[in-house]
């Protein structure tokens, strides 16, 4: 009985195994694009490998022509949704991620989205912080949007935008640990207090 139990076991262990792995035939890879076949996105094959604020993460998706083309742009929340359906993050071979934490095209006043690949879900941070948000250049391969492919993903929850007490503490938790300066710690705490 003991035998049969654990050969049960080893078949629901692989056939999980199975469930979590990534179809990587849905993909073109090249040295310098991955193109998801199933909504027609083209992704830049690796992220820019630096911490960026969103500003310059915008710039670097605008200048960036990967693969020759020249229509790159940052990606919407929607669009990392789908690599978030696809399991892709830090941790697979497909694109090479330097950091889980993407920003992405929506801003809110002082705040821009991004979304945290590993942990499936997106939130908003401020746009002058850089540490760990990385950008991931995407383009549309066809020349009309196909709204429903971008519709048939699952929706992936947004973390509605911090309170200014929230804002705050993630402001003086950087400050401390020193990861911002000191000049970068007073002026991004005036604009939290003027936005008040």
């Amino acid at each position: 009985m003991q035998k049969y139990l654990f050969i049960l076991v080893l078949i629901l262990i692989s056939g999980c195994a199975q469930f979590s792995e990534i179809d990587k035939t849905q993909f073109v890879i090249t040295d310098q694009t991955v193109l998801d076949k199933t909504n027609d996105l083209m992704w830049a094959a690796s992220d820019n490998r630096q911490n960026q604020t969103w500003k310059e993460a915008v710039d670097y998706c605008e200048m960036f022509d990967g693969g020759g083309y020249d229509d790159w742009r940052m990606p919407t929340i929607a669009d990392l949704q789908t690599l978030m359906t696809h399991q892709i993050s830090k941790e697979n071979d497909i694109i090479d991620i330097s950091s889980d934490f993407i920003w992405a095209d929506e801003t809110d006043d002082s705040k821009a989205a991004f979304c945290h690949l590993q942990n499936r879900n997106c939130s908003w941070m401020e746009q002058a912080i850089s540490i760990s948000l990385r950008a991931l250049p995407v383009r549309d391969n066809t020349t009309h949007t196909d709204q429903a492919t971008t519709d048939t993903a699952p929706a992936v929850p947004v973390i509605k935008s911090q309170s200014t007490t929230q804002r705050l503490q993630i402001i003086d938790l950087l400050h401390k640990q020193k990861l911002i300066t000191e000049e970068e710690y007073t002026r991004k705490k005036a604009e939290i207090l003027d936005g008040i």
